[in-house]
């Protein structure tokens, strides 16, 4: 009988802080529709994480367009914060031109960075440390006193506050503006090296 006790009550244990965990975790997630003069190429869907002080935020999309032949891409960005701080971020694309993948890590003193994409390497180490990314602002508005750390560049930038609840970031050339409504991102411009394009909010 005794084994079957342990069982039972290692089971239970399981079970009791796997519930525990879940109870303390928050999610949220949002869904996005990608336009390109007002024709849908793609959709996006972002998710936050929350567990105690620490949060996780995922960005998946997936685009099919034509650019002197048809473009087929699947983005993935991920974003991880302790206390309020970047630690990791990473961006993995793929498309029938090519791959691509960027890995930003703070290592105590400074941000270890090897990003590629279309056209563009960055080896370079970035200071920081920093609090907003591209995945972090699909869920919280900036005050437009920050700095925009890029899961794919793993460059730094001011955001700037444009207009009222508009906000611009200029990275490696690219314009990006985020517009936003009570406190919630409707928007999205973007400036692209392939193609300009918008994200807008679905639910």
């Amino acid at each position: 009988m005794k084994p079957l006790f342990y069982i039972f009550s290692f089971l239970f244990l399981l079970y009791f802080f796997s519930w525990e965990v879940h109870a303390q975790q928050t999610t949220e997630t949002a869904r996005f529709k990608i336009v390109v003069l007002g024709i849908q190429i793609g959709q996006m869907t972002a998710q936050k994480v929350g567990f105690k002080d620490s949060i996780a935020y995922k960005v998946d999309s997936q685009v099919s367009f034509w650019f002197f032949g048809d473009v087929d891409l699947r983005l993935n960005n991920r974003a991880h914060l302790v206390g309020g701080k970047i630690t990791k971020a990473y961006s993995d694309s793929k498309t029938n031109r090519g791959n691509f993948a960027s890995k930003i890590i703070w290592n105590g003193s400074q941000y270890s960075v090897d990003a590629t994409s279309y056209k563009y390497s960055n080896r370079s180490a970035l200071p920081g440390p920093h609090s907003w990314c591209s995945t972090k602002m699909f869920f919280h508005e900036p005050s437009g006193n920050e700095m925009f750390l890029s899961e794919v560049y793993g460059l730094a930038s001011p955001i700037k506050k444009i207009g009222t609840n508009i906000y611009e970031i200029n990275l490696n050339g690219n314009i990006t503006q985020y517009h936003y409504k009570a406190g919630k991102l409707e928007k999205i411009m973007v400036e692209s090296t392939i193609k300009d394009y918008q994200v807008r909010r679905i639910n």
